[in-house]
């Protein structure tokens, strides 16, 4: 999904969802992305090429910046990175009530929810799930293949993949058998157990299935869907984690359970249990100093000396909170990418110099006296709210006490909330 793919009401859409919220759009998250565009190559060189190549090579990455650093733009723009290679992709969100890291099954159930295929459409909506990934595999093969073949291929090649999980790997064959016959039925039983959804034993005995999703085999389920999307010639599989900000107020206890289980995961990473994976978790700052040192062995796995780049691309750790340009740069080259984006949506063309000037003026503004957290956020509104005065009135550029009561007044508008998006 690149700057090519943004159709004037996709452009409108952005426009609208950033003047209002701050917030960066769900979609087309690569066409308004500034200043971690060398990151995203370096993931995509020396880490999605390789894993779609051979099938293995399967890695760990923590994403740290503060509230409004970009964590879940950088997620996004990740996400369609690997879309665009034909990665299947499950972006999650960790919070310490709906779904937190030390719930194991919570964990498994929401990534089965959330994984999906490349959109063949850019402007199709999402159609998230595993029970539909499988679907869409399945119906493919019979496209291709033919039933008969289908079937032997199910019975005589996935029937005996290596995945961890028998009763899993028997559960998708039955499933994918199901869709072949239109036996809606147990197709819905089968999706519901795949999907980690509360599933009766006596359900699913006759099938010959015997173990059911808890937290002892949670993360046995997650690899053994690593496993068998593998199995189905699928190029790999993105996994991302977005943490919420409150989970520094958890308890020591849970703080060390989620220490655990991130570390039996980062130690499955590069293993034949977790094949073709790129598993990427994004906390704030505060994580690695209340929530690592719970758990000295994670600690281990996560110091590293030198930053994430090109040239040490290896490194654990991808700081976003140290981007190579100051806050100025980077709020001008923000404000440059979101005027072409409005003159798209609404279909104008702005004086390019003298905008550039009150972009420049804005970016200072924002850039050299209000550096604390959120400010991207501000400068997102800011300018959306000055290209469209300048839009529907005369073009003008705007003096220095006009640049700073605008400024206060977009700043003063919206109070920062805890569970916001990130911007940029």
């Amino acid at each position: 999904m690149s700057w090519a793919d943004v159709t004037p009401a996709d452009a409108r859409h952005i426009v609208q969802r950033m003047g209002e919220t701050g917030q960066p759009p769900e979609r087309h998250a690569l066409a308004v992305n500034v200043g971690t565009d060398a990151y995203l190559e370096v993931l995509r060189h020396e880490y999605l090429e390789p894993i779609r190549e051979h099938g293995r090579n399967s890695s760990f990455k923590l994403v740290q910046a503060p509230f409004g650093g970009g964590k879940t733009q950088f997620l996004h723009c990740l996400r369609e990175v690997a879309w665009d290679m034909g990665f299947v992709t499950a972006l999650v969100g960790i919070s310490p009530k709906e779904c937190p890291f030390d719930d194991a099954e919570k964990i498994y159930a929401e990534v089965a929810r959330q994984i999906e295929r490349p959109p063949s459409d850019p402007e199709e909506q999402p159609e998230p799930g595993l029970e539909i990934v499988l679907r869409q595999i399945a119906l493919e093969r019979l496209d291709q293949y033919g039933e008969a073949t289908v079937k032997e291929w199910l019975r005589e090649e996935l029937a005996r993949a290596p995945i961890e999980s028998r009763d899993f790997r028997r559960a998708v064959v039955l499933y994918m058998e199901a869709i072949l016959a239109k036996d809606y039925d147990r197709e819905e039983l089968l999706g519901a157990y795949l999907r980690g959804d509360p599933v009766a034993n006596q359900d699913v005995a006759p099938l010959r299935i015997r173990e059911l999703l808890d937290g002892s085999n949670a993360f046995r389920f997650l690899r053994s869907l690593v496993q068998v999307l593998r199995v189905l010639d699928q190029p790999g599989l993105v996994l991302l984690f977005d943490e919420m900000d409150r989970v520094m107020s958890l308890p020591v206890r849970r703080k060390r359970a989620i220490g655990d289980n991130l570390r039996q995961m980062i130690d499955h990473c590069g293993q034949s249990t977790l094949p073709a994976l790129l598993w990427v978790y994004a906390v704030p700052p505060e994580f690695m100093t209340n929530v690592v040192p719970e758990y000295p062995a994670l600690e281990q796995r996560l110091k590293g000396a030198a930053r994430f780049s090109d040239i040490s691309p290896l490194q654990p750790i991808i700081d976003l909170d140290r981007l190579p340009m100051s806050p100025t740069r980077l709020f001008e080259k923000i404000g440059l990418r979101l005027m072409e984006i409005y003159e798209l949506g609404f279909d104008t063309q702005f004086d390019r110099e003298l905008q550039g000037a009150n972009i420049h003026a804005l970016a200072e503004e924002l850039g050299e006296n209000q550096l604390e957290s959120g400010t991207r956020r501000t400068f997102v509104k800011c300018l959306v709210h000055l290209l469209g005065e300048q839009h529907r009135g005369q073009e003008r550029g705007l003096t220095q006490d006009e640049i700073r009561q605008l400024a206060s007044r977009t700043d003063d508008a919206v109070p920062t909330m805890i569970d916001e998006e990130d911007i940029f």
